[in-house]
């Protein structure tokens, strides 16, 4: 019965090994090197959401030495772009944040309207102790993406200590 057994993993590990591979690399094809959208910089994380609401997810990264960026794919031209485009009237102007050395990313509701807002984690290259430049809670606002910790009433809750990752879990989808 063993041998049967190893006969069969034995067959089933060749036939495998002959087939084509799983995935295939496109990365040339949707998203190739370009200024805007895929920039030569580090990037330390991602996050997907729908911030435009239309239905298709965005890829959000955490631009360590460059600004972050907000990846969507444009149909029309068969490739991703980036919408966080360095001009003040794009809506997603704010969420590039030059200045904060991103290393984490995260996408979750935390006020409960149904919408996730976006959490950077920034070291600014600090990466232990107090930082000098705040992490970054985005929400849509006014058809903006619109930093809360730099509100008057959250400027005392921004996190002024170096961290090293960030996540958000909503189980209950009740933004608590």
């Amino acid at each position: 019965m063993l041998a049967l057994c190893l006969l069969s993993l034995a067959w089933l590990s060749e036939g495998s090994q002959r087939s084509e591979p799983m995935f295939t690399a496109v990365t040339h094809r949707l998203l190739p090197p370009d200024y805007d959208s895929n920039p030569t910089q580090l990037n330390y994380g991602v996050a997907v959401t729908d911030l435009d609401a239309d239905g298709s997810f965005e890829i959000v990264v955490a631009g360590y030495n460059g600004p972050n960026l907000v990846l969507k794919y444009d149909k029309a031209r068969g490739r991703l772009v980036n919408v966080a485009e360095d001009e003040r009237s794009s809506p997603y102007y704010a969420l590039r944040d030059r200045s904060g050395n991103a290393i984490g990313v995260t996408a979750c509701d935390i006020d409960g309207d149904g919408r996730e807002e976006i959490y950077f984690l920034n070291t600014n290259n600090a990466f232990s102790g107090m930082a000098t430049y705040t992490d970054k809670l985005f929400k849509l606002r006014n058809g903006r993406w619109e930093d809360l910790l730099s509100d008057e009433v959250n400027r005392d809750v921004a996190s002024r200590f170096a961290g090293r990752s960030v996540a958000c879990v909503d189980r209950t989808v009740s933004g608590q």
